[in-house]
């Protein structure tokens, strides 16, 4: 279920656009896990842009969104994450 597209979660959807989603077993994202996401865009010099948070059959997702297709892909590469496809983010 996707939350109502409002602040600045959704604006950072609509404006950076390689948003990336990626499944979280509990209903939080872990400590060392988000660790290791800040540790990545520090690594790069970037700020972490987050899209919302999401559950969907019965799981939580949790979106970043970057502004370069490369950054992007070593995201996915790195954390096991999932290109969102542009279509996906507009509501219906």
């Amino acid at each position: 279920m996707l939350r109502p597209r409002s602040g600045k979660a959704a604006t950072n959807e609509n404006k950076y656009p390689y948003v990336v989603e990626l499944a979280v077993v509990a209903d939080k994202l872990e400590f060392e896990l988000g660790r290791r996401i800040i540790q990545f865009h520090k690594s790069r010099h970037i700020e972490p842009r987050h899209g919302r948070t999401i559950t969907r059959q019965g799981e939580l997702y949790y979106r970043w969104c970057f502004s370069d297709l490369s950054v992007a892909r070593a995201f996915v590469e790195q954390f096991g994450a999932e290109f969102l496809k542009p279509f996906e983010l507009r509501p219906k």
